[in-house]
């Protein structure tokens, strides 16, 4: 007499079918939602490193900003403030930062400029300018200059009045400099993915309590040679 051998019912192959489908689905589920979480988590982090960079050397440059009354022709700050565009700002530094190689005969005092354009693949970024501190700025010259940070959408800046205290969209005060400078970056993730991100730092100026006490530019006498 043989024995009655066990085997599995159609019933139950399908149980175990479903079941395993079902650990399956979770699983890639579950794998699909750290991949995303961790992809965020980077372009975030990327994000947030360069917003730091860019930062701090916007910070260093404003903050080795020099002003010279008798001279403000040529220390002067300028502001251009613009909703749609983005700002324009300029000023003398003595600071070496983002200053590359091949302008080292700058190397100890130059006008900065810095405004928003795009690049040579048409996407955002912040362009920075250099020129001699001591030679006069053509308004009207085309603004030459190379891309500092790449995927910035947005750049506001606000002075700070030494005398009254008030910030300033727009800088019309020639004969004194500025105590503070406000700046607002935006910065989109550079793949395309996330949402952009606002930073806005306060930088204060210590050169400009000193240029008060400089003697202001002397104008000649009219008829004077």
């Amino acid at each position: 007499m043989k024995t009655p051998r066990s085997a599995f019912t159609l019933l139950e192959i399908m149980l175990a079918v479903t079941i395993l489908g079902l650990l399956v689905i979770a699983v890639s589920s579950t794998w699909s939602a750290g991949l995303r979480g961790w992809k965020r988590s980077n372009t975030l982090a990327e994000t947030w490193q360069r917003e730091r960079i860019l930062s701090e050397s916007i910070a260093e440059l404003a903050q080795a900003a020099v002003y010279f009354p008798d001279r403000r022709r040529l220390y002067a700050f300028r502001l251009e403030h613009d909703s749609m565009r983005g700002d324009l700002i300029s000023f003398v530094t003595t600071s070496d930062a983002l200053l590359p190689p091949s302008e080292a005969m700058l190397v100890g005092l130059r006008r900065v400029t810095l405004y928003l354009d795009q690049d040579a693949d048409g996407q955002p970024c912040l362009m920075i300018q250099n020129a001699p501190a001591l030679q006069e700025e053509e308004v009207a010259a085309p603004r030459t200059g190379y891309a500092l940070a790449r995927g910035v959408t947005g750049f506001a800046v606000r002075l700070r009045d030494i005398r009254t205290e008030a910030w300033k969209e727009k800088w019309e005060e020639t004969d004194t400099m500025p105590s503070g400078l406000e700046f607002r970056l935006t910065l989109a993730p550079l793949d395309g993915t996330g949402s952009e991100m606002t930073v806005t730092r306060l930088v204060d100026l210590p050169a400009a309590k000193l240029a008060q006490y400089l003697p202001a530019e002397i104008t000649p006498p009219e008829g004077t040679p």
